[in-house]
């Protein structure tokens, strides 16, 4: 879904309201897309965590996704070699953005938690994440979450919230 209502290079989007829009700079195509935020969290979602997994999971996935797009929209001086600006690309540099690739399980946790918002000191979070602790060496604990760790401790009945607060130091979720 591409949006024309914001144009420019800048976000609508607060700290406390999210971006109706997100500038995804498409790098196998050399393109800049406006596309609607929700659209933009839900086709990213499915391919960054396995659709399969816990709710809990996925739920935590969809705050990490939005809250990682959400804090670029807000923050991003990015530009393409010719100088389009952008907030995120559509590849592993940020998220992996596939237009038409949500499924009902990545949806429906992204739909379940549209509402919360995930900030440290009044901030929204640069929530990074990766895949597990021996894939990403030298990340800073505190600062960003395992995806498979999301999964294993859904397995074991962790909450959405207890999940983030594990991964995530001094967070609020409101």
């Amino acid at each position: 879904q591409l949006l024309g209502a914001v144009t420019g290079c800048q976000t609508d989007g607060t700290n406390t309201t999210p971006p109706s829009t997100i500038l995804v700079y498409r790098v196998g195509s050399n393109t800049v897309e406006r596309v609607g935020f929700r659209t933009y969290v839900k086709n990213v979602l499915p391919n960054e965590w396995f659709s399969s997994w816990p709710a809990a999971s996925l739920k935590s996935g969809a705050m990490a996704v939005k809250s990682y797009g959400w804090y670029w929209a807000l923050h991003s001086t990015r530009t393409t070699a010719d100088g389009r600006c952008y907030d995120v690309r559509d590849d592993t540099a940020d998220q992996v953005y596939r237009p038409g690739s949500a499924v009902t399980s990545t949806s429906n946790a992204v739909d379940a938690t549209w509402s919360t918002r995930m900030t440290r000191s009044g901030n929204i979070l640069q929530s990074h994440y990766c895949a597990s602790e021996t894939q990403c060496p030298g990340w800073v604990a505190g600062n960003w979450m395992s995806q498979y760790g999301t999964r294993d401790e859904a397995l074991n009945g962790w909450t959405v919230s207890q999940i983030l607060n594990r991964w995530y130091d001094n967070i609020v979720l409101t």
